[in-house]
């Protein structure tokens, strides 16, 4: 009989004691087990937590202190760019007005131009006609001359004179 295994009853033996000496050997295995890797292992799994518990507390605090630091920022850039369009509002306002004094300048000085010219065309026109008044006053007086013979000129030429500024 080759392949068949026969077991022999008479080897297994129950014995009372045997199997209460096993239970107390598992009893204090197990308490020492507890009592020297699983409360370690349990201690150090708690000090792990406790770890990660403050790292994340810590996190927690970083992240709000981050978004307060960048809610200050942020206040901080609206506040410049505010300040920044107050100035160039002011800036845009004093060219604006500058602007306005250099054109009301310029027209006062092309009024001040314009009135100085118009008195100047009128000293010319005024001149031409007294020059040319003379010019005409010296051809009668010479064409009187010649007409009437020898007369006093300057007599007629200031009874011309009067006779042209009675006319005006």
């Amino acid at each position: 009989m080759q392949g068949i295994i026969v077991l022999d009853v008479d080897m297994i033996d129950i014995n009372i004691w045997s199997i209460l000496f096993t239970v107390i050997n598992l009893a204090i295995l197990f308490v020492a087990l507890r009592f020297f890797l699983f409360k370690p292992v349990r201690n150090i799994i708690a000090k792990r937590q406790e770890e990660a518990d403050a790292a994340a507390k810590e996190a927690e605090e970083r992240a709000a202190e981050a978004d307060r630091r960048k809610a200050e920022y942020d206040k901080a850039v609206a506040k410049t760019e505010a300040e920044r369009e107050q100035i160039l509002a002011e800036a845009r306002k004093q060219a604006d007005d500058e602007y306005r004094k250099m054109l009301a300048e310029a027209r006062s000085e092309a009024e001040i131009i314009k009135k100085d010219a118009s008195t100047e065309g009128e000293k010319r026109k005024q001149r031409i006609i007294s020059e040319a008044g003379k010019e005409i006053g010296d051809m009668i007086a010479s064409a009187t001359t010649k007409i009437l013979g020898n007369v006093d000129e300057s007599k007629l030429y200031d009874a011309f004179l009067n006779t042209m500024e009675d006319e005006k």
